[in-house]
Parts: C-alpha cells; structure tokens; sequence
C-alpha cells in the first residue's frame, strides 16, 4: 500500500472517531503484549496491558461501539485471573451492554462475557445471580450450533454446581441428565473422553445419595478406560477412588430404596462386561479399589506423588470410617511421605471434613421462597483434635436471630468426621479452624405476622 493510500485511511479513521484518535497499529501492538503476558501466566503484567486496549479502542471507536466487547472481555478475564472478581464483573457486564445494544440476542460474541460474569458471581458466593447469565450462553450456543453441541459442557458444568449450591436439585439433575447425554452423543459411548462427563455424572449421584447409581457410572470410566489402556492405566484411578467413596458414604450415611432405584435406570447404558460385578460386590471392594488405585501407581514407569498421596488420603479416610483410626493416622502419614515437604502442608496441613451432612435450615439442602426467608452466613471458629474430633465450637458472628441456626450449624459440625491437621508428618490439635455454612432465615415479617396470628 502506498504512504498516499496509507496516509489518507487514517485521517479517514480520524474523522470518524476523533482527531485525536490513536492509529490502529499502536491498539494492535498493545494487544500483542497483552497476549503475550497473559498466556505466561504474568496477569499483573498482562493488566496495564489489557487497560490500555481498552483506552485505545475507546479512542478509536467511540464510547459505545462493539469493538470494545472483546477488550473489556479481555479486561474481565484478566481481573479474573487476578481474583478481583468486582471489577472483573463490571468489564464483563459492559461488554455485554455493548453487544446487547446491537440488538442480536443470539450473537455469539455474547458467550464469553456471560460466561465471565458468570463465574464471576459464582467467586463472589452469588451462584443465584450467576444462573442467568450461564443459561442465556447456553441457549445461545444451542441456537449457533445445535442443542447437542460439546460446547456448552464447560457452561453446564458450572450452571449444574450454581443449581447444586442453591439447593435446586431438581433443575440440577435435569442439566447433569443433558449434560451427560451431549457428552455421551459428542464423544461416543466408549471413548476416553467420556471419563470425565461419567465423573461429573457419578459425583451428582453422590450429592443426591443415590451411592449406587454412582457406583455403576465409576464402575463404567474403569472399563472403558481398560479397554482402551489396559488394566495398569492411571485414567481408571478416579473412578477406581469414586467406587470406594461411594461404599463409603453409603456405609455412613445409608441409602433409601427409592434411590437405590436410581441405579436401574442406568442399566441399559453399562456396555461393558464387568460393570454390574463392580458395582454390586460387597463393600470391602471400597478398600480393595484404593489398593489396586495404589498398585497401578506403584507399576507405573512415571511417579505420580500427588496422585498416590491423593489415594493414600482416601485409604485414611476409608480407615476412620471404620472406626480404625490407628491406621487411618498411619496411612495419612504414608500420604504425607509421598506427597513430600512442599506439597503435604497444602494438602494435610489443617483439618479437612470427611463426611458432613448439612443441618435442614443449610442453603445445600433445600430452597425456600426468597419472598419470606433470606440467607445468611454463620462463621465458626474450631477446635480439632489430633484425632479428628471437635473439642470446642464458637460462632465468629452471632446474631440473634439466628440463634437456633448456628445452635443446628456446630450440632452439625460436631457429629461431623474430621481429618486432623498435620505438622511434619504427624497429627496435632488446631485451634481458630474456619467454618462457614449459608443458612435460611425467615424474614423479621414473616415472623411478625405468625405474632399476630397467634
């Protein structure tokens, strides 16, 4: 192109947008080093970076033009990997006022900054806001490329833990129920792939206590994953470990019949051959799970010390379960040994619940009617023993009227089995050990008017 041609689109480009307007190979190379420090990694590099953009384009384009989608896009994200969720929604928020005001409810530029905004609010513990902006990208990705597309898995993912979090298990099984089909339609009924949708899957029966239902769908990942590896892949540890937490939550907590019936819905998808002899062995194949998790690893060619240090954890925890808490103390330390100095204080250095089950009043278990009770957070203070039991429970924040709900939160926490923390390898007891549960309150008007009625 020649400088005549050249010269004449920028001032062209300068009396559309402003005479001031910056020219477009200097928005460009801003962008480059954005990009470029942010797939290192460098977000505190990469944010000055993603403002000037966004200044840049504003300049050229004007103050509400869509080229400032993608920008403000990248500045939410970038806010995001910095974990300053509250700026990162309101870029993400105008990005998508930008594109709204083009007047296309199906655009397909609108899925990035929903799904940003969306998991913004979910960092923020407002997985109730988040529910809409992760369906409208879902819908818009069904629209764009067809209600089975692959891509809106990521998106179901986190609308299906929004659902779970806010108590709406009805509309969460039916998501993880599509959300398990689109995978299965996408990747076929055998193929690797589908490890992770069975995964997924398996971990909703869980939640629902359906411990059955969730042993077949691990049962499942195993055959398939040896089928195409052989019986010493690694890809079968999950669900090698899902078995055994589902024995061991069934020991725990017991199973209805009528979830017990969940698992012969499944019947018909479990191809594989040793599928119904997993899944219905008695329980001492919980155990047995774990230890052929920890042969595999100790065959493979290539040490895997967070995995085998994730197994050995699960074998504890089997081991307190069972009420032999000298061996589960002693396979923790074992866990400790293969995770190693750096990563076993991460992982075993504070006390952890085991098992938990959420008093009624808990946001998890139920959702009630947001016209006549609100939610709110109790916050606990701890003690754990180094054998994991609760010695002392305080409430950070009292407040009257919930009173008997933080009495129902530490009644909760201390029927609760606890992991103890661990100092070099050894078990200690911790104090000032956090505890947060979201619990429903009704309303001071509600409780006013069952006054007058009485």
């Amino acid at each position: 192109m020649s400088r005549v041609i050249w010269a004449a689109l920028i001032l062209l480009a300068g009396a559309a947008s402003g005479a001031d307007a910056p020219p477009p190979d200097e928005r460009i190379a801003s962008y480059q080093e954005f990009r470029h420090a942010f797939d290192a990694a460098e977000y505190t590099l990469a944010l000055p970076q993603a403002q000037r953009v966004v200044e840049l384009t504003r300049s050229q384009f004007g103050n509400e033009a869509p080229q400032l989608a993608n920008p403000l896009t990248n500045l939410g994200t970038t806010y995001y990997r910095l974990r300053n969720f509250g700026k990162a929604l309101d870029s993400y928020r105008e990005a998508l006022t930008l594109l709204d005001l083009q007047g296309n409810a199906t655009n397909d530029k609108l899925v990035r900054p929903l799904h940003g905004m969306g998991a913004a609010l979910r960092a923020l513990q407002r997985d109730g806001e988040a529910i809409a902006p992760f369906r409208r990208a879902i819908e818009i990705l069904r629209n764009r490329e067809g209600l089975y597309t692959p891509a809106q898995l990521p998106l179901l993912k986190e609308l299906i833990a929004c659902y779970q979090s806010t108590g709406q298990f009805a509309d969460g099984g039916r998501e993880q129920q599509y959300a398990f089909n689109v995978a299965e339609t996408a990747y076929g009924k055998s193929d690797l792939k589908l490890l992770g949708p069975l995964d997924d899957y398996a971990r909703w029966h869980e939640v629902l206590g359906q411990y059955s239902a969730a042993r077949l769908l691990h049962a499942r990942a195993v055959a398939i994953a040896d089928d195409k590896l052989g019986s010493r892949n690694l890809l079968a540890i999950p669900a090698l470990r899902g078995i055994a937490r589902t024995y061991r939550l069934a020991f725990l907590n017991g199973e209805s019949e009528e979830s017990a019936q969940a698992a012969v819905t499944l019947q018909d998808q479990l191809t594989p051959a040793g599928v119904a002899r997993l899944a219905g062995a008695p329980s001492i194949e919980g155990e047995r799970s774990l230890r052929i998790a920890l042969d595999r690893l100790t065959a493979s060619a290539t040490p895997q010390p967070q995995l085998r240090g994730a197994v050995l954890i699960d074998l504890g925890d089997w081991y307190m379960t069972a009420g032999s808490a000298a061996r589960g103390i002693a396979t923790y330390r074992d866990a400790w040994q293969a995770l190693g100095p750096d990563e076993a204080p991460k992982v075993l250095g504070a006390p952890s619940i085991i098992l938990y089950r959420p008093p009624a009043m808990a946001v998890a278990r139920k959702q009630l009617d947001p016209e006549t009770h609100e939610d709110e957070e109790v916050q606990l203070r701890l003690s754990v023993q180094a054998d994991g039991d609760v010695r002392e429970a305080i409430v950070a924040n009292p407040a009257p009227e919930r009173e008997a709900a933080e009495k129902a939160v530490i009644s909760a926490v201390k029927r609760a089995q606890w992991r103890p923390g661990f100092r070099d390898g050894q078990p200690i007891a911790m104090t000032d050990v956090e505890f947060r549960e979201r619990v429903y309150i009704r309303k001071q008007k509600e409780k006013d008017k069952g006054k007058e009625k009485s």
